[in-house]
């Protein structure tokens, strides 16, 4: 005889209907208001902007309370936010990826001139004067440079570039589903930030990341796999670096010399082999050190915002963070934590110390807070539209106190609360250990 006990419940038909059709219709809604309300420059639009924020948020907020949600609903919603979004205006970054783009195959090197040399004056597009720090040459990695011009190759278009950032993203989401399930999941694919970073903004730092979640996602036999894959994403975003020394510090340990030298061989590979399109024998200036806007470059920062407070002379030297950065990488190397418990610690404690923040920056902690209860992660997903302030403030880029403080305020206090509840240990030492509800049976 079946009792009622032994019937498996299903989640999603357990939890209110309203709840899915909710987050679902806000999310998509509040994508479909904002898409007109890019050009944050202007105030007016500005104001426009934040009420579909406000409705975005409401949307993801209420996504915590689902138990399961299904395939359909899942990717219907993440493929019709993101599609909506892809009209919208971009931030001034994807200006450089086109131009850089534009101007490699022009035959010109984009680490040797920078946008405002004279050189490159007679190849100026209609939208040149929406580059962002012309005078500053090129700061993203060989292997970034690269994909640029490839897309670049039918002639410069946003559309173009966007979907190549989207894609890369999905193809995070879809990495993610496939080890955490739809449910925990939805913090990265539902997220309001990564829409806006990705489809909306324009900003590539997808591509670092979908490499850097393929090599999570890999077994502990994999190590070279890995090595290759955390490489590939060092050769687009230099911020991966630490996870590649967090990979060769494993089979060190252990003392595995060969092991060790063929992952330090395949890790560097990409960002070698991209390099030789831009070096020589004579130079290889892959970094602008000598920039103003490195040296002592500030926006949105945290820790060396209060430090200033105290330390002058430290707000016109940003080389004493990168130290701070640096101590605290090597103490993160010496505790034993797989790839994915590294690069969530290892990128809160750069977000902290960065003198440099812009809220698509927040973007790559969210993958890797999904082990956790993600409370940081999930919180700052809706604060970090107070960033969206500044561009209307242009030359001025300055938050308030009160801003600052509710640009980060919740994610210190979304660490705290994750500290609490797993008994004062390194928030993210005890993984939510809820299991994901079993997915539903597909539903036409």
């Amino acid at each position: 005889m079946v009792t009622a006990l032994s019937i498996p419940s299903d989640p999603e038909r357990s939890q209110p209907t309203w709840v899915l059709i909710g987050s679902a219709l806000l999310l998509v809604g509040g994508s479909l208001l904002m898409a007109p309300h890019g050009q944050l420059t202007d105030p007016l639009v500005l104001g426009r902007f934040w009420p579909a924020a406000a409705v975005m948020a409401g949307g993801f907020a209420l996504s915590w309370r689902l138990e399961a949600v299904g395939r359909w609903a899942f990717w219907g919603v993440a493929l019709a936010a993101r599609l909506l979004l892809l009209p919208m205006e971009p931030s001034d970054d994807i200006w450089r990826y086109l131009w850089e783009g534009q101007i490699q195959l022009l035959g010109f090197n984009p680490f040797e001139l920078p946008p405002a040399d004279a050189a490159l004056a007679a190849w100026r597009p209609p939208w040149w004067a929406l580059i962002n720090h012309p005078d500053v040459t090129a700061i993203y990695p060989p292997l970034t440079q690269l994909l640029f011009r490839l897309l670049a190759l039918p002639g410069p278009s946003v559309l173009v570039f966007k979907l190549a950032f989207v894609a890369a993203d999905l193809g995070v989401c879809a990495l993610l589903v496939r080890r955490f399930g739809r449910r925990r999941s939805l913090l990265y694919g539902w997220n309001p930030l990564i829409l806006v970073s990705f489809a909306g903004g324009g900003h590539f730092d997808s591509w670092f990341l979908l490499p850097l979640a393929a090599a999570w996602t890999l077994g502990p036999r994999q190590r070279l796999a890995a090595a290759l894959l955390v490489g590939l994403s060092v050769a687009i975003k230099w911020i991966s670096l630490p996870m590649l020394a967090h990979q060769l510090w494993q089979p060190l340990r252990a003392r595995r010399w060969r092991q060790a030298l063929a992952m330090a061989l395949l890790g560097l590979l990409p960002m070698a082999a991209a390099s030789l399109a831009f070096c020589d024998r004579r130079r290889c200036a892959l970094v602008p050190m000598g920039s103003s806007f490195v040296r002592h470059g500030r926006s949105a920062e945290l820790v060396p915002h209060l430090v200033g407070r105290v330390w002058s002379w430290s707000v016109q030297h940003n080389g004493v963070f990168l130290l701070a950065l640096a101590a605290v990488t090597l103490l993160l190397l010496g505790r034993r934590a797989d790839l994915g418990r590294f690069s969530r610690r290892y990128l809160l404690a750069l977000l902290l110390l960065s003198p440099i923040v812009h809220v698509w920056y927040f973007s790559w902690l969210i993958p890797f807070g999904l082990p956790t209860r993600a409370w940081a992660e999930r919180l700052v997903s809706l604060s970090g539209f107070v960033y969206f302030v500044l561009p209307s403030r242009l030359p001025d880029w300055q938050l308030s106190d009160a801003e600052r403080l509710l640009l980060w305020g919740p994610l210190v206090a979304g660490l705290a609360l994750e500290a609490l509840a797993a008994g004062g240990a390194p928030a993210d030492d005890q993984p939510d250990d809820r299991p994901d509800a079993p997915s539903p049976p597909e539903r036409p």
